[in-house]
């Protein structure tokens, strides 16, 4: 009868590998705690402080349902939400009527310098709209805008104002042409992405251009058009830069507005607050719920077996014209604003008009080197946008593959929470931070962690979603073999996935990184003056009328945020081609970072 061996090679791997597996629970255990930790804090009690807060009294602090009915029964509170959902609702049907057929233009049409229209077109997606607002402000204020000028020395100078920015309307028209991107991207992305057999066939049987449109490309772009326009709402109904800039100096209040009346009353009337935004959730969450139900037994596929790549429909006579038409956005979104912007952010002092003698770059100079709080500001913005990236990008990819994996029961909960920020409009999430962690035992107010948290927890889906999308591409194989060959969790993750998703990760994180650096309603409750960032310091700068100051601030945010975005391809593509090269086996030797087999 044979005896087996104590210290045969089997048994010593077995007993090598019992601690590291006995540890496998353990490192789970953390990572998912930390996990879960932090979606709590980011995400969950913010929002829970807001929801607690509106039912409490400003004076006594009880609780009462008495904010609620202050706000339906108060006429000076019924308005704002009334020229909120105007706003929206304007926003949102400019931006489709205009982003849609735009985008059937660049992605289906032999419209000429279609690649020019679509850079254009997302150089006003990266450009905040509170700066849209000071530049046409410039060229559209009632008195001394300059294309107001120039229609009195046209028409006379008894003749009333052209054009009136400070209005309901000039606000819909800002608010509009800078959402129009939103659309136009998520419309050209389905477009692009659709196979043209179905709009090919329509055409053989004689079906014309606007019937094919209409019939065949539109239904199958349903789901995006659908999203964009709840996207568009959205950003009408809670955005505060714009109505700031334009409605309140006409006495025109919105919600957003009516939220930093608020926190300006003294005392500030921060229940109230809290209670005010709840109409804002109700409606984004009630927009989420309809496109559900719209959408979510629905099934918007072609089938087809062959490319996507097909002819362009031939405009013919109409091609110049169109392209004419396409030109508009960019130029009232761009070209004019940009133009107004940079003029004065050159001259001394903006009253003395255009001539040589008053042009200067005093402005750039004080901003850079002869402003402490401009200088700060400056650093603020991209040190704080890059750790709130940073964080957003590791927490939704780490959650993301939690998701996608299914690494833990319940792991769909953790996704839920990541995603819930969609739905919470910016200024309700700064009023949730504020009421969270400015009070013991934290009383993080004033702080840059504060900031960073905001921004990260307001931009978490975009993250999430992202890493999500990467992942699905992403087949498990790679990481099974490397679990198979004894590498735990953490050093698949890191030695094989994390290398796999490549430039995913580092476009994702620009696509976090541009809005979190022009964004404004997030830390408009949140900062001091030792934590400004270049969006608040132009915010209060705007106040003092010093537009000089204002639009040189303005212009380097714009050329911070356009560099970022010229960056991100290269380094995206050079991240993407290593990705590839690894994949391929074109290196004989492994990797870095890639766990050898």
């Amino acid at each position: 009868m044979g005896v087996i061996s104590t210290d045969s090679p089997d048994s010593a791997a077995a007993a090598t590998a019992r601690p590291a597996m006995a540890r496998v629970p353990l490192a789970r255990t953390l990572v998912f705690g930390a996990v879960a930790l932090l979606l709590f804090l980011l995400v969950v009690l913010p929002f829970g402080w807001v929801l607690n807060n509106s039912f409490h009294d400003d004076l006594t602090g009880a609780w009462t349902l008495g904010n609620y009915a202050r706000i339906f029964q108060s006429a000076d509170l019924l308005e704002p939400l009334f020229n909120s959902l105007l706003l929206a609702v304007a926003t949102a049907v400019i931006a489709v009527g205009i982003g849609v057929p735009l985008a059937w233009l660049v992605s289906r049409t032999d419209l000429p310098f279609r690649r020019t229209i679509r850079v254009l077109t997302l150089t006003a997606f990266v450009t905040p709209s509170f700066i849209g607002a000071t530049g046409w402000i410039l060229l559209a204020a009632p008195n001394s805008g300059w294309l107001n000028a120039l229609w009195r020395s046209l028409a006379g100078a008894e003749a009333g104002p052209l054009l009136n920015i400070y209005s309901m309307t000039g606000a819909i028209f800002i608010c509009g042409i800078y959402t129009v991107p939103y659309s136009f991207t998520m419309v050209s992305s389905a477009l692009d992405e659709m196979a043209v057999e179905l709009e090919d066939a329509a055409a053989t049987l004689g079906s014309g251009t606007l019937r094919t449109m209409l019939s065949i490309t539109i239904p199958l772009v349903t789901p995006a058009v659908i999203a964009s326009f709840i996207l568009s709402f959205i950003q009408g109904l809670t955005l505060f830069g714009v109505p700031a800039f334009l409605l309140t100096p006409t006495g025109i209040p919105v919600v957003t507005t009516k939220l930093a009346e608020f926190y300006q009353l003294f005392p500030p009337e921060i229940f109230l607050a809290a209670a005010y935004c709840m109409p804002l959730l109700l409606v984004t969450a009630m927009l989420f719920w309809m496109r559900r139900r719209i959408l979510g037994r629905k099934q918007f596929v072609t089938i087809s077996g062959k490319s996507r790549a097909g002819r362009r429909i031939a405009l013919g006579a109409a091609r110049w014209p169109a392209f004419g038409a396409a030109l508009l956005l960019p130029l009232v979104s761009v070209f004019l604003p940009y133009a107004a912007l940079l003029l004065v952010s050159l001259t001394r002092a903006w009253g003395q008009g255009l001539s040589w003698e008053n042009l200067s770059l005093h402005w750039y100079w004080w901003a850079l080197f002869g402003n402490s709080e401009t200088h700060t500001a400056i650093v603020n913005s991209l040190l704080f946008s890059t750790l709130a990236a940073t964080l957003c990008v590791m927490l939704g990819t780490v959650v993301a593959y939690i998701v996608e994996r299914r690494m833990v029961f319940g792991a769909s909960l953790f996704g839920a929470v990541a995603t819930v920020p969609i739905i919470i409009p910016g200024i309700v999430m700064s009023v949730g931070f504020f009421a969270a962690y400015t009070r013991a035992p934290l009383n993080l107010y004033g702080t840059p962690l504060l900031l960073v948290a905001a921004f990260a927890a307001t931009f978490l889906p975009i993250a999430y979603a992202h890493g999500g999308s990467i992942l699905k591409g992403i087949g498990p194989e790679l990481e099974r073999a490397a679990r198979s060959l004894g590498a735990g969790e953490g050093r698949t993750f890191l030695s094989i996935t994390i290398p796999l998703m490549g430039g995913g990760l580092l476009s994702g994180w620009f696509l976090v990184f541009i809005p979190i650096i022009r964004e404004l309603s997030v830390a408009v409750f949140l900062i001091t003056p030792k934590t400004n960032v270049m969006t608040t310091l132009i915010y209060n700068a705007k106040d003092g009328g010093n537009y000089e100051a204002v639009c040189a601030m303005s212009v380097l945010l714009l050329l911070i945020t356009l560099a970022l975005v010229v960056a991100a391809g290269p380094l995206t593509r050079l991240t993407t081609v290593r990705r590839t090269s690894r994949k391929s086996g074109r290196k004989t030797a492994p990797a870095e970072g890639v766990l050898p087999t």
